[in-house]
């Protein structure tokens, strides 16, 4: 009779099919018959009776289509749902793999029948099996799980969790692991659980110790025990108490330094962390030559925010101080660095780093480096308040390759100085060339290598390439170097945005003002020329032209705006075929190319009468 109704239904189908394929003959019937096969029953089906409730386990069934196992009770209370949601009070849907379940919120002495039925993908049902257990309270045992304080040792943390156990029976075995199963007899097999220790004067109380290298080991652990008469039971912890975060970095860093006492003060705001502990504070003092040895460190304890160093010398150049932060399991922060400069070069600003976390604001003024989910450290520089002159390069280099050098044609225009126009025509080998042979001769260790070159300070300019060369190509800086260098991308435009102990809320399209025209040399002002440096108004750091006159060479290899995500480092990438300029110039007709968003590229060997530099040093304590 089932046949003859599918047979019928078939032809039904068939003949709707048809109706329509007689509207449109394109419509080609397919006979797609549905499966109302019912699947197999799970085999070897157990009750095992518990306090309050009953543990179920099966052997899955063999069919491929599986969707999940329907398990009801003849009980009168909503059964617990373990998987998925139920679909009457009394039955819930058991995942495919998971071999059984609990019944729980049971009333112990009462019998129950429990049915565990197949479901396949198509909703057929198996025909059921079916298992009868009473729980009872001297028919189970019980686990109670405590876990003890975490103790560190070196990089691990430990935490010790105590398993007392309530049986009638001799407790025989007790095993733990990491997202167990909460199933005894499955844990108990499991050859990836680990055996917790029995304690010598009592067999009901064990012990398990979990080792921690990372927060990783944080989240529940499932105990499976049983005794001499096959009781079994499972209990689980929840473990949330690896930490193995440092913690933040002191805050609002300030000095004050008293020439009349010898003293520098430092005062700070302490990390929000709740479980900072204290602080430790080195410092080494650079005296023109060489950094001093490190200091011994001096311990600040939770809640003090101001610290005076006597005994300082007016006569070294600077103090660097290293902070790093401790929590309550020890754990430590990276090393806060932060430089009091005795003296400043002259034409120098000191700019406080900071940590950029995400984008830097949005529409025209949006960052293309400062982007979101991108964190960028930024450190402390003494950053050049101008562009290289024509005649600092002269003095360094012995050479002026400027085009608008002077001659005939190409004087400055009334009022600005010829000596203080920014060179240009310098390739990017050149720049660093001039970086380093500025370092050596005033004795700073210089920042750049590259292979082959020994003696910078004797480096002929005639010798340094003309165009792209894959020897200079390779050069590495040490950025923790004393020496001058140029500026990385990151450094460049924090800088340019009047980044000071971070970037300022308020951002200009330009360098220091949202008119081009008060920071900026452009084409449509007084253009097709460069113009002495510092003629503008500066931004709020003191530090002009960043904005238009020349375009200053980064270090930077470029990266496609698309391809700087999160995990660039913050030096740019690592190879390339241009190196990265910023800032527009005096040729610069399309006002966007002055802003301090705005990034463009060169090939390292070139050079442009409308392409400078400008130095930085680095804030380090090497």
């Amino acid at each position: 009779m089932k046949q003859l109704m599918k047979i019928t239904a078939l032809l039904m189908i068939a003949v709707v099919v048809f109706g329509l394929a007689s509207c449109k003959p394109e419509v080609e019937y397919v006979d797609k018959k549905l499966d109302d096969t019912a699947p197999g029953n799970v085999t070897a089906l157990t009750a095992t009776a518990k306090d309050s409730r009953v543990l179920l386990t099966w052997t899955d069934a063999t069919d491929s289509d599986v969707y999940g196992y329907e398990v009801s009770y003849d009980g009168t209370c909503a059964i617990n749902r373990v998987a998925f949601p139920a679909m009457a009070e009394r039955t819930m849907m058991v995942a495919p793999g998971a071999g059984g379940c609990y019944v729980s919120n049971l009333t112990n002495g009462t019998t129950y029948t429990f049915t565990v039925k197949t479901v396949d993908t198509s909703g057929n049902k198996s025909a059921g099996v079916t298992a009868t257990a009473t729980p009872a309270n001297g028919n189970t045992m019980s686990i109670t799980l405590t876990q003890g304080n975490m103790v560190q040792s070196g990089t691990t943390q430990t935490v010790v969790v105590t398993v007392n156990i309530t049986t009638e029976g001799t407790v025989i075995g007790v095993k733990w692991k990491k997202d167990g199963s909460q199933i005894a007899k499955t844990l108990l097999a499991d050859s990836g659980a680990q055996n917790a220790t029995v304690d010598a004067n009592d067999n009901k109380k064990w012990t398990f110790s979990v080792n921690a290298t990372s927060e990783d080991a944080n989240g529940t652990y499932t105990v499976a025990a049983i005794d001499s008469a096959g009781r079994e039971e499972t209990a689980q912890i929840t473990i949330n108490s690896f930490d193995f975060t440092p913690p933040a970095h002191f805050s609002n860093v300030t000095d004050t330094y008293s020439a009349t006492n010898h003293t520098i003060t430092l005062d700070w705001t302490e990390p929000t962390d709740s479980d900072f502990d204290h602080a430790e504070i080195t410092y080494t003092y650079y005296n023109g030559t060489s950094d001093s040895t490190p200091s011994t460190a001096e311990t600040i304890t939770k809640g003090t925010t101001t610290k005076t160093f006597t005994g300082i010398d007016a006569d070294n150049l600077s103090y660097t101080y290293s902070i790093v932060c401790v929590d309550t399991l020890g754990n430590r922060s990276s090393a806060y660095i932060y430089t009091v400069y005795m003296y400043l070069p002259e034409g120098f600003v000191a700019v406080r780093g900071a940590t950029v976390s995400g984008a830097v604001v949005s529409g025209d003024r949006a960052s293309r480096v400062f982007i979101a989910n991108r964190t960028v450290t930024i450190p402390d520089m003494l950053v050049c308040d101008h562009e290289v002159t024509q005649a600092e390069f002269q003095t360094v280099m012995g050479t002026n390759p400027s085009n608008f050098n002077g001659s005939s044609g190409k004087e400055p225009v009334t009022g600005e100085t010829q000596a203080n126009r920014p060179v240009e025509q310098v390739s990017w080998y050149a720049a660093i060339a001039y970086c380093n042979k500025k370092s050596i001769a005033e004795n700073l260790t210089p920042c750049y290598t590259v292979s082959g070159i020994t003696d910078w300070a004797n480096l002929a300019y005639s010798s340094i390439p003309t165009s792209s060369n894959s020897t200079w190509n390779a050069a590495t800086c040490n950025f923790n170097a004393k020496g001058y260098r140029l500026p990385t991308e990151a450094e460049w435009e924090y800088i340019a945005r009047g980044g000071n102990n971070g970037i300022p809320a308020t951002q200009y399209t330009y360098s220091g003002s949202n008119t081009i025209g008060d920071v900026a040399w452009y084409t449509e002002y007084f253009g097709s020329m460069t113009h002495e440096v510092k003629k503008k108004d500066s931004n709020s750091l003191g530090i002009y032209d960043m904005s238009g006159n020349v375009w200053e060479w980064c270090w930077d290899w470029d990266e496609d705006d698309s391809s700087i995500t999160s995990s660039t480092p913050a030096t740019g990438a690592s190879s390339g075929s241009y190196r990265v300029k910023r800032g527009g110039s005096w040729e610069t007709s399309y006002v966007t190319n002055c802003s301090v968003a705005s990034r463009s590229t060169c090939s390292p060997g070139n050079v442009s009468y409308s392409l400078g530099f400008r130095v930085v040093r680095s804030g380090s304590t090497n």
